[in-house]
């Protein structure tokens, strides 16, 4: 015989590819695990529940999970003498009144009648309930549905083994849709370039995670496989170090994670807090970017300056200091820039420069890609002016007129020098093989 058990939820587990802490951060204990990622909007949640079971086989409510995907939700057990049997769920995918399929339910009509009964889903387009009576109920007629699963959420339970009756802790893993992370900062130009970094939390969904332990992952998660484990995360980041400098993400793989401490979750907010500041030089150049179509473009007077920090891909608001404030010039976007690397941030338009971007050849096959391109700058202006070229790509330069200064997988970097009235063109290929 089946019996029902009740789950004290101990906490969740939270990770995230990066690794802070910050002024109020709650120092209490959490079995709570949260991993958030950049590239990807979910959260993989991770948390240890306490069972009260009785010998043999239990039925544990998990109604928590109502409406996420049982396909994602893995329950391991974390004592000797318990097996997890399955995972259930009933009216899973289905909206609110196919959700509630077999359930008590209240309707009200236009009429100002009430029916009360069970709900046994569609017939002939009408809603069919059994209470004192059978019922058929035009849609239209309908004022409200009440029922346990307004949401049109599923009932989901976990059939669990124990050779014996007493307490058991298991570990429950599963995803959460539309949460995430991301990188925003801000950057005041003045005798030097002050950067400001701030992590944003984003939970718009209705579930609130408190006392989670957060981890942030800075780097790009394929879907199509496995996401890492929080438990597999925490390893792999606590091995050899106890603490990660704040802005000094541990390296992992192909990932950076990030503590930010255990905070608490609120539903349908967005948090937060800053972890990075440092005043560097600049030097003053200017940019242009350039995709693999052809098209004519403005170049940007840009600052470049050595990052002290890695900073994970995200939107720059730009702060011009004047003697009456800080003048917001502008917005752009960066790519992940690791520590000690140059970063170039686009600030205002010259209307003295012209870039035209020109693909003289391009092929593509199975698995194979290649480009040739041509890239000419115009200077129509009075002054010699330094420009850098980006042009974004995918794959590795094979050949060039002009010396890269960059090269990543993601984009190229050239540099040229034009005079008053002068025209330079820059001409290379690179393919890409995957």
């Amino acid at each position: 015989m089946r019996k029902k058990a009740m789950a004290a939820v101990g906490g969740i587990a939270l990770v995230i590819l990066a690794v802070f802490s910050f002024q109020g951060e709650k120092a209490v204990a959490s079995d709570t695990t949260v991993v958030l990622y950049n590239s990807a909007k979910i959260g993989v949640v991770e948390k240890t529940l306490e069972l009260e079971l009785e010998e043999g086989i239990n039925d544990v409510p998990l109604e928590e999970l109502a409406g996420l995907n049982i396909a994602e939700v893995t329950i391991m057990s974390l004592d000797e003498g318990v097996r997890v049997l399955g995972i259930f769920s009933k009216g899973q995918g289905g909206d609110v009144y196919s959700a509630n399929i077999g359930s008590e339910v209240e309707i009200k009509l236009r009429s100002g009648d009430t029916v009360t009964g069970k709900f046994l889903g569609f017939k002939n387009g009408k809603i069919a309930i059994e209470g004192d009576g059978y019922y058929l109920i035009n849609p239209n007629e309908v004022v409200y549905f009440k029922a346990r699963n307004l949401e049109g959420q599923a009932s989901v339970y976990a059939a669990i083994q124990a050779d014996k009756a007493g307490k058991y802790n298991v570990s429950i893993t599963y995803r959460v849709a539309n949460m995430s992370w991301e990188s925003r900062y801000k950057l005041y130009i003045g005798d030097d370039a002050r950067l400001y970094g701030y992590i944003v939390l984003n939970n718009p969904t209705a579930q609130e995670f408190k006392d989670a332990k957060v981890l942030l992952v800075a780097g790009d998660v394929q879907l199509y496989q496995n996401v890492p484990q929080p438990r597999v995360l925490y390893a792999m980041a606590e091995k050899g170090t106890d603490q990660v400098n704040v802005g000094q993400p541990e390296k992992i793989e192909a990932f950076y994670l990030y503590k930010l401490g255990v905070v608490d979750l609120n539903p349908s907010s967005k948090m937060m807090y800053p972890y990075i500041s440092f005043e560097v030089p600049f030097e003053r150049e200017y940019l242009y970017e350039s995709w693999p179509y052809s098209r004519e473009g403005p170049v940007y007077e840009s600052i470049s300056f050595k990052t002290e920090k890695v900073l994970p891909a995200g939107i720059v608001e730009i702060y011009r200091e004047t003697d009456d404030g800080s003048l917001l010039v502008g917005e752009r976007a960066i790519e992940h820039t690791p520590r000690g690397d140059v970063l170039r941030i686009g600030i205002g338009r010259d209307y003295d420069l012209k870039g035209t971007t020109t693909v003289l050849d391009q092929r593509n096959g199975d698995g194979y890609s290649y480009y040739k391109v041509k890239i000419t700058l115009e200077n129509f202006g009075n002054e010699t002016k330094t420009v850098i070229v980006r042009h974004h790509k995918w794959g590795k330069v094979v050949t060039s007129n002009v010396e890269p200064i960059n090269e990543t997988a993601n984009y190229v970097e050239f540099k040229v020098t034009i005079n008053p009235g002068e025209k330079k063109e820059i001409i290379f290929d690179y393919e890409n093989r995957y």
